[in-house]
């Protein structure tokens, strides 16, 4: 399987679900070089966002992403929302991982929403993507090697963004 997460976001625009993409894949919208193998969204928890969030999973083919590999179950509102906190999923596109309860200072899609910008990742298809200030935050706050090694990089990217870079 190749990841594709312009299929991702597609197939979740189609069904009007609200998020916003954070992690890799944002931080790759906005000009960083890290490689990343899979995206992550924070979505509204309503219970209309979650119904359609579940039609678009199970029309993305998404299975829980466990070691073992793959499985199968069915998703629907219920199901998204006794989750607390994060569900990995594996999709016919790729690894896509839902974050209900981000790590930092932005706890909740409104937070993530709040200083999101509109970035058109394909011929008519645009998409919510954190701010390069809250991937870096968030990277820093979860602590985990990968995330700390990525720091520098994020944050002079975000510094050359801004103009501050040194020539």
């Amino acid at each position: 399987m190749t990841f594709d997460p312009r299929s991702i976001c597609r197939a979740l625009n189609d069904e009007g679900v609200s998020f916003v993409v954070v992690g890799g894949f944002a931080a790759v919208l906005h000009g960083s070089p890290l490689p990343t193998s899979d995206i992550d969204v924070v979505p509204r928890r309503d219970p209309a966002n979650l119904d359609r969030l579940a039609r678009a999973l199970t029309s993305l083919g998404a299975q829980l992403r466990t070691a073992a590999g793959p499985v199968a179950t069915t998703i629907d509102a219920g199901f998204l929302d006794a989750m607390p906190l994060m569900l990995n999923l594996c999709t016919d596109h790729g690894d896509l991982d839902l974050t209900f309860a981000p790590t930092g200072p932005r706890q909740d899609f409104d937070a993530w929403d709040a200083d999101a910008g509109v970035v058109e990742i394909a011929a008519g298809l645009s998409i919510r993507v954190a701010s390069l200030d809250g991937v870096i935050d968030s990277k820093r706050a979860a602590g985990r090697d990968k995330d700390l090694r990525a720091l520098p990089y994020l944050e002079s990217l975000r510094d050359e963004i801004a103009g501050g870079a040194s020539t």
